[in-house]
């Protein structure tokens, strides 16, 4: 090996140790994760894919667990409601249409977010950090996002669906891929209960 040749592998392995210590600490796309659906109510009970409510964990491009960091949810993009009012630990943005909740020790957030209406596109930012991750759907048993609960109208929409059109993503609660009996039950739970809330202006 020439001494050139050495010097350039050098030069290359310190530019790699200086780019991985620039990179540690910021939240990346490639280690970090998060569900592809935001599912959410009025009542701030978790719902969604198991294990419930939106899950993400935020790590940097050491595959570094990010503790203490803010996870937000933006969705200003879409026609999807925020709730004026969330759940403890989660802080919303009415003008800016987002909530946002701080990772743990290991750098995982869980939302059960109070949203209505519903939105079938990746629309839905995920940010940490102010770093852009990755975009999600969302949807909401308050379908209509009209009255602040999930009512009769509501359940109009989910019965249609759930006879006449199982493909239907808006109400595919428990994101399996199908409108089936486990959405029955968890819209079923969410109409009994009535919660009610007011959306952001």
């Amino acid at each position: 090996m020439t001494g050139m040749v050495r010097k350039a592998l050098t030069i290359a392995a310190g530019l790699a140790v200086v780019a991985s210590a620039a990179s540690a600490g910021v939240p990346d796309n490639t280690f970090s994760t998060s569900d592809a659906v935001v599912v959410g109510n009025a009542s701030g009970n978790a719902i969604g894919a198991v294990p419930v409510g939106f899950d993400a964990t935020i790590r940097d491009a050491n595959n570094t667990p990010l503790a203490g960091r803010t996870v937000t949810l933006d969705f200003s993009g879409t026609v999807v409601k925020v709730f004026q009012v969330q759940n403890a630990g989660t802080t919303v943005n009415c003008p800016a249409k987002t909530i946002s909740r701080v990772t743990n020790g290991s750098g995982a957030v869980n939302f059960a977010a109070k949203i209505g209406r519903f939105d079938n596109a990746n629309n839905i930012d995920v940010i940490a950090d102010g770093v852009p991750l990755f975009t999600v759907k969302a949807r909401s048993t308050d379908i209509d996002g009209a009255d602040g609960t999930t009512g009769l109208p509501d359940f109009a929409t989910f019965g249609n669906n759930f006879l006449n059109n199982a493909g239907a993503q808006e109400t595919d609660y428990d994101v399996s891929g199908t409108t089936a009996l486990p959405d029955f039950s968890i819209f079923g739970s969410e109409f009994l209960g009535g919660a009610t809330g007011t959306y952001c202006p």
